[in-house]
């Protein structure tokens, strides 16, 4: 095996950074969203990030108790309920300041948002128009639905304190909240900022979501020293790959490393580094980009991949960019850099740019677990964004997982979520490629949530700020029991001299993907699928035709009649086509789920023996039932569906599902 050195040389120009303030006024909390060296700069004491999040309470027991570690129930759970001017208020955040509201999150926002700032009510705003960007002046990227995920990241200061209620009680959601650093003083929010500071926000949106520009170069690759006390402030990288290589297969060769004269910053595959997933995706955010270039002129055709890193990088000591081959790459072009640097302010002691990764192939998913993105050690810090690629080889939902921040050593995250897909700030398991300045879902192949998918979120005003140390456990949390592969980059800055407490970067061989094979769907045998029968009456309760590829094989063709609602006595009438007299052998298939019911089979006036119970612990399928036998003329039947009660362990939902009918003709 060669390995092969792409360097780039580090030009230097001069940019003096501002000395840093006590007092932030509104504008300058917007700059903090795109001038971002402050974060470079080691946190002051007593700035802090917490999370308010309707995280299942049961997981208060802690990780001693694994039932309750991993408990699921992350809807409708608040800190408290109180009543105010006769009204009930569900409230989210109660916190002291000084501090910033710099994200907030939900599934399924309704009804309205209080927020008391400083011990007064100054704002009652409507939660979806504030999480959809339809709060004037604020819209994208600051707000925004994005994969069935409401999102805003308007900054919300208080002096004092900050509570937040609301006046629904049904939904899930996350607030983070950052508290400033002992001294400093930040404006008390009212609604009229939005208002005098409007063409400052327009201008933070547009400085978010602005396109790249060209960069200087490109510089010709080579192995170059940086010097002293340089500030790389943003790298591009192009690699040609000729029609005739696998784009995928061969970047994965690739690794991006930064070096200093002491440590290793940087080394990480560089599909991973820039969330790409494995076939080099087109996407942007804030501070990663990539494009896709196809060229197909007659000396050279294939595809150009640009990665753009915005991440500002201090070198104090001086280091290296390179790109480090593994293998026979002799058909792939060397690739070139551009690069933009400054030099650092006299007397700045920066913290430095890391990203550190984390793969597991075939990791179980039973038990649950908890995968380790991040244990940096060593003094202070910030985690500034993390991405994340899957495989996985089913279509049920894998992403149910919660995110857990442990910082300086706390024996209880204080960033509890409720979902990975509600970290990365989407729901719903939702399957659309979807690109946005703080959090993007570049690929997701599908069908449903099969294969690859890779998620990314950038973490500005929400960063994580750490004195001695910083933890990020993520739940693996499937709802099928396979074998996935995760992949994470952690995207921090540190002390000289921390350590990430993750394993080496794995080689090119060990970090091979291999695809899926097509998907297989059962299909059970001459079978009358119930979602396909007509449906002549029901007497109370709603049905629908559900997709159950979540139970990867289980039922047929993927789907069921789904009867919701239902209460018992009420029926569910279905035709069943006779092709001739006769009498006939009937076997079902139903749904079994922790909610469903009992339901007594008749067809036509006969009924089909004793009434089947749907419960189950989890949600499966029963597998053929022998109901009995039954004379038939031709024609159309009825199938009869009637709840007549419920497991006494089943919760009262009364739920039916048929998956298919199979009518065997004996005479």
């Amino acid at each position: 095996m060669r390995r092969r050195h792409f360097a780039a040389f580090l030009l230097a120009a001069s940019a003096p950074l501002a000395a840093q303030s006590t007092e932030l006024s509104y504008p300058d909390l917007l700059r903090r969203l795109t001038d971002v060296d402050w974060l470079w700069q080691p946190p002051p004491a007593g700035e802090c990030c917490l999370q308010f999040s309707s995280y299942d309470r049961r997981s208060d027991r802690g990780p001693s108790d694994q039932d309750a570690w991993y408990a699921n129930d992350d809807r409708g759970n608040y800190l408290r309920v109180e009543v105010r001017d006769g009204k009930k208020e569900h409230v989210m955040v109660d916190v002291d300041g000084p501090g910033v509201l710099t994200r907030l999150w939900s599934a399924n926002p309704s009804g309205v948002l209080w927020f008391d700032i400083d011990g007064e009510r100054v704002w009652t705003v409507d939660f979806q128009a504030l999480t959809s960007g339809k709060v004037a002046p604020v819209g994208e990227p600051l707000a925004g639905v994005h994969g069935r995920g409401w999102n805003c990241y308007l900054p919300i200061p208080f002096q004092k304190h900050l509570r937040i209620a609301a006046e629904t009680g049904a939904f899930y959601y996350q607030c983070n909240v950052t508290r400033c650093g002992d001294g400093v003083r930040v404006p008390s929010f009212r609604p009229e900022l939005l208002q005098q500071f409007a063409s400052e926000i327009t201008a933070c949106a547009q400085h978010l979501d602005a396109p790249a520009g060209a960069l200087p170069g490109p510089v010709s690759p080579s192995r170059v020293v940086v010097g002293k006390g340089q500030l790389v402030r943003e790298i591009e990288i192009r690699v040609r790959c000729p029609e005739t290589v696998d784009l995928g297969s061969a970047l994965r060769n690739f690794a991006l490393r930064v070096t200093t004269p002491s440590e290793t910053l940087v080394d990480v595959p560089l599909l991973d580094f820039f969330v790409t997933g494995p076939d080099g995706k087109a996407w942007r955010s804030a501070r990663l980009l990539v494009e896709r270039h196809q060229h197909d002129a007659n000396d050279w055709r294939g595809t150009e991949l640009r990665l753009r890193c915005r991440w500002p990088m201090p070198m104090p000591d001086g280091g290296s960019l390179e790109l480090l081959a593994d293998g026979d790459l002799h058909d792939v072009p060397q690739p070139t850099w551009s690069v933009v640097t400054e030099r650092l302010p006299a007397g700045a002691a920066p913290l430095l740019f890391r990203a550190t990764c984390h793969l597991a192939k075939g990791l179980p998913t039973r038990p649950f677990r908890d995968f380790l993105v991040l244990d940096a050690n060593g003094g202070p810090g910030r985690f500034v964004g993390c991405s994340l690629l899957v495989q996985n080889p089913v279509r049920a939902w894998w992403g149910e997982g919660d995110e857990k921040f442990y910082v300086d050593g706390e024996a209880f995250p204080s960033t509890f979520g409720t979902g990975t897909e509600d970290y990365f700030g989407y729901a719903w398991c939702d399957n659309h490629e979807f690109h946005s300045a703080l959090h993007s879902q570049p690929q997701c192949d599908g069908p449903a949530n099969r294969g690859f998918a890779a998620v990314h979120r950038t973490q500005l005003l929400d960063c994580v700020p750490f004195q001695r140390s910083f933890r990020f456990d993520l739940e693996v949390w499937h709802w099928a029991d396979c074998k996935v592969d995760y992949a994470t980059v952690a995207y921090w800055y540190g002390a000289a001299g921390a350590s990430s407490g993750l394993p080496p970067t794995p080689s090119p061989a060990e970090r091979t993907l291999d695809r899926l094979p097509p998907v297989q769907v059962f299909v059970a045998e001459h079978a009358l699928e119930g979602e396909s029968l007509p449906v002549l009456a029901v007497s109370g309760g709603q049905h629908e035709v559900q997709d159950v590829s979540f139970r990867e094989g289980q039922f047929s063709r993927d789907a069921q009649r789904w009867w919701k609602h239902g209460k018992p006595g009420d029926t569910l009438v279905l035709g069943v086509p006779v092709e001739a007299a006769g009498e006939y052998r009937v076997t079902a298939a139903f749904c079994m789920a922790d909610d469903y019911g009992i339901v007594q089979v008749s067809l036509g006036e006969t009924k089909l023996g004793e009434p089947f119970d749907g419960y189950a612990p989890a949600v499966g399928s029963s597998g053929a039932q022998q109901l009995g036998d039954v004379t038939l003329p031709a024609g159309q039947a009825r199938l009869t569906l009637t709840i007549v009660g419920k497991n006494e362990r089943a919760k009262p939902a009364h739920m039916v599902g048929l998956d298919y009918l199979r009518l065997e003709k004996v005479r």
